[in-house]
């Protein structure tokens, strides 16, 4: 099992169904949802489109009287770690049930959220983030055609990872998207090619990045001078670089490779994850004040 878990220690085709109808961006700006665990709560859980696995906190665990499962390997940033597990007979969110979901438990202090929803409770459903109005749907949007939206080609693993092709500072670079992560990350094959181009600015900021299971390890923060997927460019995009564990996890660490984080994903008006169509769907808002220089 695997999950990003980015923070940082130095800086704060029926119609979808709609399974969050209140706020579901936290304070960092992350997709949350309202989950019923055994006909009780509701607990507010964060989801992680870059987590294959789904965790829960060790005081939710301990306010429903869960039994303990057995260990198993969760693989966060910076390596893996032996963690307890307990299945959950009923997950709910909105009219969405799952039953009998094994979940990782983590302790409170580390996961800042009562749970995380990851892509073993998604399935090949698909996903809409609809940053605008503060909602997320189960399954895909339909894709626009108008001059505010952009639909990219998708790569969909066996996993539901969900690769895009991109142009990172002139380099060809895979993209998943996150949105359990508040910052975009680079991989190390990224930085070194990168940096060889001259597409990364050189004052660079040491960090601490810290994992949900309390793994740390150090990143260099700096500004990727150039990023385009499809139609859309970025510039000046602040990316932290370091050997995340991540990539090699998913396979994806002998090459330059991006994990987009809700900094950049908070961009848009909606995001979707299409795996009929094998597209991710990007729409900006038409008052997006830099609309010219993020689209050409």
């Amino acid at each position: 099992m695997a999950f990003p878990g980015v923070s940082l220690a130095t800086q704060q085709q029926p119609p979808p169904v709609t399974t969050a109808p209140t706020k579901v961006l936290d304070a960092a700006r992350r997709l949350t949802v309202q989950v019923l665990l055994n006909g009780q709560g509701p607990f507010s859980f964060l989801v992680d489109t870059g987590a294959n696995a789904s965790v829960i906190s060790s005081a939710v665990v301990s306010q429903l009287g869960l039994p303990a499962g057995r260990n198993v390997n969760l693989h966060g940033i910076a390596g893996v770690q032996v963690v307890g597990t307990v299945t959950v007979d009923s997950i709910r969110v909105g009219r969405r049930e799952q039953r009998g979901l094994v979940l990782s438990v983590l302790p409170d202090r580390h996961l800042s959220a009562p749970g995380i929803l990851g892509m073993d409770w998604l399935g090949a459903q698909g996903l809409t983030l609809d940053v605008a109005g503060r909602q997320m749907h189960v399954g895909a949007s339909l894709p626009k055609t108008d001059e505010y939206s952009v639909s990219v080609p998708a790569k969909v693993q066996r996993s539901g990872l969900s690769l895009i092709e991109a142009m990172a500072g002139g380099v060809r670079t895979l993209c998943f998207l996150d949105t359990g992560s508040t910052t975009t990350v680079g991989n190390q094959a990224l930085m070194d090619a990168a940096v060889s181009k001259r597409e990364i600015t050189s004052d660079w900021t040491d960090l601490q990045l810290i994992s949900l299971t309390g793994q740390t390890l150090t990143g260099r923060l700096a500004a990727l001078k150039r990023l385009r997927f499809g139609t859309i460019g970025l510039v000046n995009l602040p990316v932290v670089f370091g050997p995340v564990h991540t990539f090699d996890y998913w396979g994806i660490s002998d090459r330059p490779a991006l994990l987009l984080g809700m900094d950049v994903l908070s961009i848009f008006q909606t995001v979707s994850l299409d795996y009929r169509r094998g597209a991710v769907h990007f729409q900006l808002s038409p008052t997006t004040a830099n609309r010219a220089a993020a689209m050409s």
